[in-house]
C-alpha cells in the first residue's frame, strides 16, 4: 500500500514541514481547515492510535501541544483550538495513517470553516493551498518553535 503519509515522513513527497524528529514530524496541512492548520504525524506506520507504542502517542500530543503553543504565539487560535485525532475510516480518517490535527480557531470563523469541513468529511478536499503560502507558515511556526 502506497501511503503519502510514510512518503511526507520519508522526505520523499513535498510537505511544509514544521516539526520532525526520529520519531514524528509535523507539517502544514495542504487543505487547511484555518490559517496555521497542522498535522502531526508518527514516522512509523499505523492506521490507528492504538497501533502505536505508548509512549510514542504520548510524544505525538507532546509534539501537537508545542504546535498549539507557537500557534498561538503567532496568533493563530488565540481563541481557541481544535486538537483532532480522527481514529479509523468510521471516524472520517481520510488518509489511513495515525495524524493529529492542530487546528486554530477563532469566534464567527464557523461559516467560512463548514464547507471546507464538509469537503474534508466528504474526502473531496477541494484545492490545495498554495505551497508559498504554506512554507511562509511552516517558517514562522518553525522560528516560534524554536523560540
Amino acid at each position: 500500500m502506497s501511503c503519502i503519509f510514510c512518503a511526507i515522513a520519508s522526505g520523499s513527497a513535498p510537505a511544509s514541514r514544521v516539526y520532525s524528529d526520529e520519531r514524528c514530524v509535523a507539517f502544514m496541512d495542504i487543505h487547511p481547515l484555518s490559517e496555521g492548520h497542522v498535522l502531526v504525524i508518527p514516522v512509523q506506520h499505523a492506521m490507528q492510535i492504538t497501533e502505536l507504542a505508548t509512549d510514542l502517542s504520548l510524544h505525538l500530543f507532546a509534539v501537537a501541544q508545542r504546535v498549539l503553543k507557537a500557534q498561538r504565539d503567532l496568533g493563530f487560535g488565540i481563541q481557541g483550538s481544535h486538537v483532532l485525532l480522527n481514529d479509523g475510516k468510521a471516524a472520517n480518517q481520510k488518509v489511513p495513517h495515525v495524524h493529529i490535527h492542530v487546528i486554530p480557531r477563532k469566534h464567527g470563523d464557523a461559516l467560512g470553516s463548514i464547507g471546507r469541513l464538509i469537503l474534508h468529511v466528504t474526502g473531496i478536499f477541494g484545492r490545495a493551498k498554495a505551497r508559498k503560502t504554506l512554507e511562509a507558515q511552516a517558517l514562522q511556526l518553525r522560528q516560534a518553535l524554536e523560540r
